[in-house]
This record gives C-alpha cells, structure tokens and sequence, in this order.
C-alpha cells in the first residue's frame, strides 16, 4: 500500500508478480495491520521516471540519439488505484470507517480462506447459485441470491457477446437451486426462445430422461410446424402447439385482444373500437356464449356478435364508422388466428389449468419461436401469444395470492423489443406490451418473475426495462451504454469504460441478486449442456465444396 489511500480509494504499488496477474476490474484483498479490506482495481498505470515528458531520454531519442545504456536501466514499475469496497469480517463486508496503512500487503483472492467472509455465504447455503468467475481468477464464481430473482432481471449485449449463451447457463443453475442441506429444486421457467438457443435441453431431457431437477421439458411450437400432425398431434415427444382461448378473459379483455391485434396499440380511436365491442361482447357472455367457439363458428359469428354490434349501432350506442372497423377487427382476427394460424381453439393448451401444472411439477417450458417452431408466423401473431401468456400468468398468480397460495414462476423473454418496445423501436405499438407491464411493475408482489434478454435495451419500454433490478451487462453499443447506466443506477467509471470492449463471454453483474452488493465483472465460463444448436461450420462447408 502506498501513501494518500482514503477510506474509499486505495493506491498500490505491484510487484512484478503482481503487474502479470492483476487486470482492471479485479478483486483483491488488502491484510492491514489492523483491518482487512476488499478492494476492486480501477485504474492500473505503469509508470517510469525516464520516461516523462522533456526528460533527456525522451528528447534524445526524439533527435534519434541512441542511449543504450541508459535505456537498459528498468526503473519502470505499476501503480494500481483500487476502490475499497468494504472492510472484511467474520460475517461478510461492513463498512469501512478507518482507511488502510501505508506499507499494508496486498495479495490475491483466496477461494478456501476469503469465501464466506467477503460474500457472506458459502458453496450449498440454501438459495444462493455460483456462476462463471470473477475476472482474474480461474476458479472464484460469483454468487447470486435467487430469492431476489423475484425482482425481475435483464441481459443486454450485441449480437455475440454471449449474452443468449448465459441465458442457457442461467438456466442450468436454476435448475438445481440448493433448498438445504442436502436439497436442491428447480425454479418453474417458461423461455420464449427466438433463435434455438435454448432447445439444447428439451434435447438433454429426451436423451436422459432429466434435466437438473425439473420433471419436465416442453416445447411448444405453433400448430402450422412440421413437428405437429394435424390429425394426430405431436409426433415428437414433449412438444406440444400452441392453442389459446379467450373465455379466461373478461368482455373488455377481449376487446382490447381483438381491437389492438389489428391496430397495433390503444389511441383515441381504437379506444371507441373497444368499448363498442366491449358491449357486445358482455351481451352474449351474459347469454352463456363461448366468445372463443363464436369467432371460430362463421354463423354463430355473424348472428350473434356482429348482430349484437348492429343492434348497438342501431340505437346509436355505436357511431357507423366505430361499428365498420369493430367488425374489420373481428375478421381479421378470426381469419388470422384460427383459420390461417390456427391457435384459437376450445382446447387450450396455454391456460391456468397448464400454468398449474409448470409450477407444482416443476417444469421448463420452451416456447419455440424459431423457424421450425414458428414457420412464417408474423411478429404481431408471436406478439399475441406472449401478451395472451402474460395476461394468463398475471391473472392467474393474483388468484395464487389472493387464496393465500405461494407460488413462483420465471418469464424470460428473448428479443425482448419485440415484445416491449419503446417509441422509438420501428416496429411499432405491441399488444403484449401492456400485459407485461403489468407483470414488470406488479408481478413481484405475486411470485411472477420477469427475465428481458435484448441487443438493444434502448429499444425496451423505458417503465418496464427500469422496474428490473439486477443487470449483466455484455459487450454493448455506444448508443446503449448510457441509457442502461441510467436505468441501472450507473457504474464506476473505470467500469463502464469497459463496456463497449469487454470480451465474448463477459459480463458486469450489478444489482439485487449481486450478493458482493457492488458491480463485478464477471466470466460467464461454459454450460454444463453442450450448445449444439448454436454451432456452425462454415469451414467444413466450404471443404465439401472441394470434394
């Protein structure tokens, strides 16, 4: 330790080991005469007496005068400025009212000595998963408090940062979450998956049996895929299709579905659309209807909702114009949904029965919005889907609460600006916006969790991407380095400086599932099931094209 340290910074002079092991970002451990102290390194700078501005070296070998001898003299040597980010105690960091001394020795972090006193737990306390290492160190994983899971989290990062690939390894440790001693369960998790990257364990758990500790891994994928027969159903095992119902919702829900699929979001005018649709709706619910069996049946279609519509028009309930783009609404989204995509169905496969059944198995379900699992679905059909999902969660985790039911679920969504655009995201309005908004500022005080994984955070509604409390940060573009650290609370410098840089498979974890408490830079390391979906072989392609 050099002189000048404070309570908060410290300034470290390293040996020659130490110029070889230490990086920016890393943690070490300061063993005072009187306190020990974790610190992380912020700024490292090499430094020379002969080499400074106007010295005789520097100004010779600008004239091009070679001073060999002088030159080979090596008084070069590394100052690294550290944080201190607590003081080290049998329990874990406290504060640190007394800054370390002068001539105090820094070493390297120890995994067998330093593990629960700076994190305060240990490998198998109950709620607590250890992931990838902590920059520098081969073998020192961060852990992380499952128990605020609950209070939503988010992955950003450019295309091959690693960002989906940690989504995976995510998974993996939420699979088999120690619950004691000796216990360890999984956390019930449905994962809209947008490019394969996840279907590598609906292939581990048809090819063991198991995966980690869920019963059970499905994949859902639309009715139009090849891996569903039309007669005969799924002819693989644990895939099922997607079909949705609207007789869990109310007549205003409905209207809302039906009016915003075709116009892309709520304004003035479609506002008009939904309370007039809303009306008739409730008149035929009242008469015992099934809204879903009225829009699949043409006749029930035409006699009893758009004769409901009429009949507010004709007493002026409806103004013509409202009237003429409810029923525009009604058959596209008729035409759509069940004729064309066939979802809508009497026979759900998505609905609180279902959603039952995920959380008390558990179960991971993989919702494919791949090219095999989704062929030629348009983004507003997916962007149905997740809305119907999420209002179906919603709903039913409030029903848990309510009957005094403590129940948890996780919802990560891939692509996530799809779902949850900001205004400035050129695909529009979402119909799943609103519903998962819903679930991002409420779902916590429910036990319904929210995951985002997105390229493009500013391209995320700005209420929900800010009700997120924990954040792994990839590799990110300039645009979005600022809005996340807005969003996040901000980084230290010497951190987010490293954002537009870091290296594949690296990650600042910040937030409430942190349990250092302070930001980190983290390697995420591998996951335990191989990613084979994600492979490509472009070299041995072009090595067949020689043959």
């Amino acid at each position: 330790m050099l002189s000048e340290s404070t309570s908060d910074r410290a300034y470290i002079q390293l040996t020659e080991k130490g110029e070889e092991k230490v990086y920016e970002g890393m943690l070490l451990i300061i063993r005072g005469s009187r306190h020990e102290y974790l610190i992380r390194v912020d700024n490292i700078y090499p430094r020379s007496t002969l080499y400074t501005p106007q010295s005789p070296l520097v100004l010779a070998q600008k004239k091009g005068i070679a001073l060999q001898i002088i030159n080979k003299m090596d008084n070069r040597y590394t100052i690294a400025e550290a944080v201190i980010l607590g003081e080290i105690t049998s329990y874990g960091l406290k504060d640190v009212n007394y800054p370390p001394m002068p001539g105090d020795q820094v070493y390297m972090f120890d995994p067998r000595k330093d593990l629960k006193r700076v994190f305060g737990v240990e490998h198998g306390t109950s709620g607590v998963v250890w992931i990838g290492s902590i920059l520098g160190y081969r073998n020192m994983p961060l852990p992380l408090d499952v128990e605020n899971i609950t209070m939503h989290f988010g992955i950003y990062g450019v295309t091959g940062s690693g960002k989906s690939y940690f989504g995976g390894i995510l998974i993996e440790k939420l699979s088999k979450i120690p619950v004691s001693e000796e216990t360890t369960s999984a956390l019930p998790v449905i994962i809209v998956d947008a490019n394969g990257d996840y279907l590598d364990y609906y292939q581990e758990f048809l090819r063991k049996g198991y995966f980690g500790d869920y019963e059970r891994v499905c994949r859902m994928v639309f009715p139009t895929s090849n891996l569903i027969h039309e007669k005969h159903g799924s002819i693989y095992p644990n895939v099922e299709p997607i079909y949705i119902t609207l007789d869990e919702f109310n007549a205003r829900e409905i209207a809302e579905l039906i009016i915003t699929y075709k116009m892309g979001g709520v304004s003035q005018s479609t506002e008009l659309q939904i309370a007039g649709l809303a009306m008739a709706l409730d008149d035929i619910l009242e008469e015992g209807y099934s809204i879903t069996k009225v829009l699949i049946d043409e006749t029930l279609l035409d006699e009893v909702l758009i004769g409901s519509l009429k009949q507010h028009k004709e007493e002026k309930e409806i103004h013509p114009s409202t009237y003429n783009a409810i029923v525009s609404a009604i058959k596209k989204f008729a035409s759509d949904i069940y004729k064309h995509y066939k979802i809508l169905s009497t026979k759900p496969t998505i609905n609180s029965r279902r959603i039952d059944e995920i959380v008390n198995k558990p179960e991971l379900v993989i919702i494919d919005f791949t090219s095999e699992g989704a062929p030629g679905i348009p983004l507003i059909v997916k962007q149905l889907v997740i809305g119907y999902l999420a209002k179906i969660l919603y709903n039913r985790f409030t029903q848990f609460k309510l009957s005094g039911q403590e129940k948890y679920l996780l919802l990560v969504i891939e692509e996530a600006q799809n779902y949850i655009p900001s205004k400035s995201y050129p695909i529009g309005s979402s119909i799943a916006r609103e519903y998962l908004s819903l679930i991002a500022t409420q779902g916590r005080k429910f036990g319904l969790c929210l995951g985002l994984i997105t390229q493009r955070a500013s391209f995320v509604d700005p209420i929900v991407i800010s009700m997120l409390n924990t954040h792994f940060i990839f590799r990110m573009s300039p645009e979005d380095t600022s809005y996340v650290m807005k969003l996040s609370g901000g980084l230290p410098e010497a951190l987010k400086r490293r954002i537009t840089r870091l290296g594949k498979g690296m990650a600042i974890v910040m937030g409430q599932m942190n349990k250092l408490g302070h930001p980190i830079i983290i390697e995420t390391g591998k996951r335990s099931v191989s990613h084979r979906m994600g492979r490509t072989d472009l070299i041995g392609f072009l090595k067949a094209l020689k043959r």
